[in-house]
């Protein structure tokens, strides 16, 4: 473990104990994977009046989680990859993410007709294929038959609808992690599935997976309780985050968030990556609420702002040290 990593450890353990001490909540020591808060304490906490700055002092969820503080810029997410240089949901899209300098990957999963996990965002292979067809009705092969890529530009022509295994191959080993969409309601069977190959890739501790389906999530948790977990939603209140905790999620990830929500859900002990905002004002404004991650479709530009944030007069990261 390095001397900086030591350091965040060390910060963190502290804040554990603070924070669980003013809020009643048992907090895991810094780096166990422990359990979410019972729907009961989440609520309660999460309609408590707002900590304050001090009250928030940084704390450790899993290890590749450390909730940031009002100020501090959080993690940059690239959607569907670097989205807006490649076509979505393919390998130039996440291969371009990486030398943007993301820190994860996001994509989309479903399983097609002969059960194999599909990257891929929407019901049919409609709008980004020449083909037409709903992905549970085909066939591994008869996807990556497809043009996935000339809808952007035809220098992508023939690019291919990878599978989780292709992108979860791509990632090992290199400085990225990623963020693993179930899209829809998966069954049990599937959901071990797909942790499966996420533990064999040894992603188990750096993956955050997430959906909008509240029994996907739940399966995902008593599958892996230890692999990073999140439910998506519309909006960040009292009643999502009591929702996420009860679901044994560890990160409630909003379209849109205000400060006191951000507040709420880390005083409740769960992270927030907020989708997706793509301008320099919504970076600002998020940054100052504390978000822990921006999902967007520009994450070379989210990029370049953190670090002139970084390089600007009188920043400082906080006692974190959480770029």
């Amino acid at each position: 473990m390095s001397r900086r990593r030591r350091r965040l450890w060390a910060a963190a353990s502290a804040g554990v104990v603070a924070w669980a001490a003013a809020t009643a909540l048992a907090a895991p020591p810094a780096g166990a994977l422990g359990h979410a808060p019972s729907p009961a304490v989440a609520l309660a906490a999460s309609t408590a009046d707002a900590p304050t700055l001090a009250e928030l002092d940084t704390v450790i969820l899993r290890p590749l989680t450390v909730l940031r503080r009002p100020g501090e810029t959080g993690a940059i997410i690239a959607h569907r990859g670097d989205s807006l240089a490649a076509p979505e949901n393919t390998m130039p899209a996440f291969i371009s993410s990486i030398a943007g300098g993301a820190d994860y990957l996001e994509l989309d999963i479903r399983l097609s007709k002969d059960g194999i996990p599909v990257v891929i965002h929407d019901r049919t292979v409609d709008r980004t294929t020449d083909g037409t067809g709903v992905v549970a009705e085909m066939t591994l092969d008869a996807m990556r038959a497809l043009d996935a890529g000339s809808w952007l530009s035809d220098s992508f022509a023939n690019t291919r609808i990878p599978t989780l295994d292709d992108v979860l191959s791509l990632t090992r080993g290199k400085d990225i992690r990623v963020v693993v969409e179930y899209k829809g309601t998966w069954s049990k069977d599937a959901v071990r599935m797909t942790v499966d190959m996420i533990e064999a890739a040894g992603l188990a501790d750096t993956a955050l997976v997430q959906s909008f389906s509240e029994k996907t999530v739940a399966r995902v948790a008593a599958a892996a309780p230890r692999l990073s977990l999140a439910l998506l939603t519309d909006d960040l209140d009292a009643s999502t985050i009591a929702t996420a905790a009860s679901l044994g999620a560890h990160a409630v990830n909003p379209r849109a968030a205000t400060a006191r929500g951000v507040a709420l859900a880390h005083r409740a002990g769960l992270g927030v990556f907020v989708w997706t905002q793509d301008d320099r004002a919504q970076w600002e404004e998020l940054t100052a609420m504390g978000v822990d991650g921006i999902i967007t479709n520009r994450p070379d530009a989210l990029h370049d702002w953190v670090q002139e944030r970084v390089k600007a007069p009188g920043w400082s990261p906080g006692p974190s040290g959480q770029a």
